[in-house]
């Protein structure tokens, strides 16, 4: 009997999924993703296909990729068509239910309008050829026929309003909410009824026009009901909760009377702080209520509150933060960007074994991406790191975490990546690894430009592969990127670095006079003249907030780093690791400091 190998791919992605201004619509436009992919995958499962990627036989343990192959018994145009009609009509009904829980669609009358653009929304490609005797030059065929296929891709008018405000988030569709239920500037005497019916009807914000596919994200709930997702706030929070819980510190003192009056400046505002309630997955024993730890901030505070509620939220909070938490949370979080090194050469060397050896490949993949979300999220790592799963779809993984576990949570990824995939590789021998991308930003920073970030640091790492590229964004100055090779001397001088901060054995400072010493001389001056006159500025330095000198055996770690780095040698002439990457690793090695915690008390023993 003849067969087909058939491929199809369902997006968009980046653009669809990046498109967010909350962590919470993020995750639902990956989940929404990952949904359909399910549909389709299972769709082709019940026509009988054998599917090669994704291969699990249970398709709802984790995330499915956007990108299916299988070997099917029916003619490519007739599967294609019908697995394709299958997801639409399944976005078609899962935003109808959706939808007629926004009243707002329904009595603004744009709910046809909001529909469309969600139908509207998918692109879905497929391509399918002929099955011979050579299965890798059949999966070569079909990623040829779909490549051909997305080249000559649909066009169609869109369908825009005049006069229409376009979304807020994506800037391309038009908004489905009337202009005039927004207040019109601060003396528009209905300013605070209309804020609260944005709010109630829409689920929108004063400033946020969003079309149909917004609020799409914004309402959708996933397979167990979930609508919430942790905020970036509530990341850089938890380093402090969880600290001042080890220490034994009462931190629920005082902790209800500060919830009292933020539920009831939230009532004033027309919002019911019920809404930051975190489903069971992310509460924690460190932290006594099971609320998204934005509300320890005053700027979200300010985002949600006004008038005299705000003013006394405020103060609540502060003196929350200062009887009860004993101080202010740092105001950064990670985002965790991975992905698989050399895994298309793996691939390919793989499919000459056939279909049996390529789903075998595939059920590994399958095997890491069933794991991560125990290890980002807890319990099944080798220890807590608090985070929250976005997506894990084979090699690919997206997350948020604090900064005081993000360090060893990427390391862990990375080790379970390798050994789950140990035993598969590329004709020249290399086998897959992961490289990380590590972004550090703002909790108040726009998500897509933080997303953007972490998608540059994974792109960084990747240059050199299995490796980790951290990049740290601060609120002033430029961005600063490090990283190396897992098996390099990176991963353990960066952990020297932060417990060298954690001892505040070494100021702040020093660090930019590094870099300012770099860029003064560091083309002319002789490398060795270079280390000499950098070890010179450290030893007049003095840490532990001026009392003592750097200790001498830290100072010795730095020179032997130094030593070592600029005898190696780039393409450029420049030394491999010198004066210039100390300072970077310095600075942003003080950021996981703070989020782990300043112990000056701590002095650092002699070997």
């Amino acid at each position: 009997m003849q067969t087909y190998l058939f491929l199809m791919t369902i997006g968009p992605v980046q653009e669809f999924i990046a498109a967010a201004r909350r962590t919470r619509d993020l995750w639902a436009g990956s989940w929404l993703l990952s949904e359909l992919s399910r549909e389709a995958a299972q769709f082709l499962r019940d026509q009988g296909a054998t599917l090669i990627f994704p291969a699990q036989e249970d398709l709802s343990r984790h995330d499915v990729v956007n990108r299916i192959l299988a070997d099917v018994a029916t003619a490519p145009e007739t599967i294609g068509a019908a697995v394709e009609a299958h997801v639409r009509i399944r976005l078609h009904s899962l935003a109808i239910d959706i939808f007629n829980a926004v009243p707002g669609l329904r009595d603004a009358g744009t709910l046809p309008q909001a529909l469309a653009q969600v139908d509207d929304l998918l692109e879905v490609f497929w391509a399918g050829v002929e099955r011979t005797a050579s299965y890798g030059a059949d999966r070569e065929a079909v990623e040829l026929a779909l490549a051909a296929r997305k080249n000559t891709r649909d066009f169609a008018q869109p369908a825009h309003q005049q006069m229409v405000p376009k979304s807020s988030i994506d800037g391309q569709r038009d908004s489905v909410i009337p202009e005039e239920l927004y207040p019109r500037g601060d003396r528009d005497e209905q300013r605070n009824e209309k804020i609260q019916r944005l709010f109630q009807h829409f689920g929108a914000g004063q400033a946020e026009r969003l079309s149909g596919v917004d609020l799409l994200k914004r309402h959708l709930r996933g397979s167990g009901g979930e609508t919430d997702f942790p905020s970036t706030s509530h990341f850089a929070a938890l380093p402090l909760i969880t600290r001042r819980y080890a220490e034994g510190r009462e931190i629920r003192y005082r902790l209800n009377e500060y919830l009292d009056k933020l539920r009831t400046a939230y009532d004033a505002t027309g919002k019911n702080l019920e809404q930051l309630r975190l489903r069971q997955g992310f509460q924690l024993d460190a932290w006594p209520c099971n609320f998204d730890a934005s509300i320890l901030f005053a700027s979200r505070l300010e985002e949600e509150l006004t008038g005299e509620g705000l003013q006394q939220a405020r103060a609540a909070l502060a003196t929350y933060l200062r009887e009860g938490l004993g101080g202010e949370p740092e105001p950064y979080y990670a985002i965790l960007h991975a992905d698989g090194d050399h895994m298309g050469k793996v691939i390919d060397y793989q499919t000459q074994g056939g279909i049996k050896q390529h789903q075998a490949f595939s059920q590994a993949l399958d095997a890491f991406a069933d794991s991560v979300r125990g290890i980002v999220e807890g319990g099944e790592g080798k220890q807590p790191y608090r985070g929250a799963l976005v997506y894990a779809g084979g090699d690919d993984v997206l997350a948020f975490l604090p900064l005081d576990t993000v360090l060893p949570c990427a390391a862990e990824l990375a080790e379970r990546f390798a050994q789950t995939l140990q035993g598969y590789k590329a004709e020249d021998g290399k086998t897959p690894t992961l490289s990380v991308g590590i972004a550090i930003c703002h909790h108040i920073e726009p998500l897509s430009d933080a997303l953007e970030l972490a998608r540059k640091a994974e792109k960084a790492a990747k240059r050199t592969r299995n490796a980790v590229a951290i990049t740290l964004s601060k609120r002033s100055g430029v961005d600063t990127t490090i990283g190396g090779e897992w098996q390099s001397s990176f991963p353990g001088r960066l952990e020297g670095f932060i417990a060298l901060h954690q001892r505040e054995a070494l100021p702040d400072g020093a660090a930019f006079d590094l870099r300012d010493l770099d860029e003064r001389v560091g083309q002319t001056l002789d490398p060795a003249a270079l280390v000499a006159e950098a070890l010179r500025i450290l030893q007049r330095k003095r840490g532990r907030r001026g009392e003592e000198a750097i200790p001498k055996e830290d100072v010795q770690v730095i020179r032997d780093a130094l030593v070592a780095g600029t005898a190696a040698r780039r393409r450029d002439g420049r030394p491999a690791w010198g004066v210039n990457e100390l300072a970077d690793e310095l600075i942003v090695a003080r950021e996981f400091a703070r989020a782990r915690g300043i112990k000056p008390h701590e002095r650092r023993s002699s070997p």
